[in-house]
């Protein structure tokens, strides 16, 4: 009788408490933008700004807040469209488990688009959303204006041993158990300095976690998709990274020089090269965070694109 006490202790404390927590979180960062359903997907978006089209799409694991920064810069010029990728944020996830992910997130993002507007949008994507932008433009290369991506993951890496934790949260077994318990407990304690490696000297501006939403990613439901698309990102990026060099639209790669998340050697040079018509920017002092730290320079990159002035 004590151990099932103990047991129901154990789990039902940290349980209910995942709960709770789930309840404060969605209160305290509610949806800031739209709905649409597209394939039985309900998409979360916001619009914001007039002129041309500019889609973002962002890192992972994030939400659309992750651009505020850059959305205040563009909206005076252009129709800002900030999505929150499948899973992520307040859009629903996938059911596919297999690297076939990120290209029905593309597909998923390529239909609101098109129940949103008409024009050609230029694509902004950055890391994980970098590689989503390449899936994009690899699928529908006819239907898009431009592409800029930022420390974007594109190519296969040296296969490794995935991260303790997407393991767990992947097991069939206990993985569930472990999202709706101590993953939140655990997600609480670190998500202050979980941002902190894609900034330079290690350490993300103040209040960042709080000012981007970050916490909507401890959800047992959005955690589950985050590991799903880390782990089977490497080989997503192996089936599409064979056809970049056929892509002829206006392409900008920017690339931080001190970027350790996604490592230009790896991605960003070797797309260069892939891509000969593309433009490789480099940005210094920056790391892995383009956007939050230097967002006008994408304005400037997203007019030069505009005008072809390379």
């Amino acid at each position: 009788m004590n151990i099932l006490l103990i047991l129901s202790l154990l789990i039902g404390v940290p349980f209910g408490y995942t709960q709770y927590s789930i309840n404060k979180i969605e209160k305290d960062h509610p949806p800031t933008g739209q709905f649409k359903t597209i394939d039985n997907i309900k998409m979360h978006f916001q619009i914001l700004g007039d002129g041309p089209v500019v889609v973002l799409l962002h890192a992972q694991p994030s939400n659309l807040e992750q651009f505020n920064k850059l959305k205040g810069i563009l909206k005076t010029n252009y129709t800002v469209i900030s999505i929150d990728r499948p899973g992520m944020g307040y859009s629903e996830s996938l059911k596919e488990q297999s690297p076939k992910r990120l290209m029905q997130q593309a597909k998923l993002i390529r239909g609101l688009v098109q129940e949103i507007t008409n024009e050609k949008p230029i694509l902004i994507g950055h890391s994980y959303g970098g590689a989503l932008a390449l899936s994009y433009a690899t699928q529908f290369e006819d239907e898009i204006r431009g592409l800029i991506v930022i420390n974007t993951a594109s190519h296969a890496w040296k296969k490794g041993k995935p991260w303790l934790p997407f393991r767990i949260i992947s097991n069939p077994i206990y993985g569930k158990l472990f999202t709706n318990t101590f993953a939140m407990i655990y997600g609480q304690a670190t998500i202050s300095s979980s941002a902190n490696s894609n900034f330079p000297n290690n350490q993300a501006p103040f209040n960042y976690a709080k000012d981007t939403s970050a916490a909507l990613t401890l959800r047992p439901k959005t955690l589950e998709s985050y590991a799903n698309d880390a782990l089977n990102l490497r080989e997503a990026l192996k089936l599409q990274q064979n056809s970049y060099i056929r892509l002829t639209i206006p392409i900008t790669i920017m690339a931080g020089d001190e970027d350790t998340v996604t490592p230009n050697k790896i991605h960003s040079y070797v797309l260069h090269n892939d891509i000969s018509h593309s433009r490789l920017v480099k940005v210094s002092g920056v790391a892995h965070s383009i956007p939050e730290l230097k967002p006008s320079l994408i304005k400037i990159e997203i007019e030069k694109l505009l005008k072809n002035n390379y």
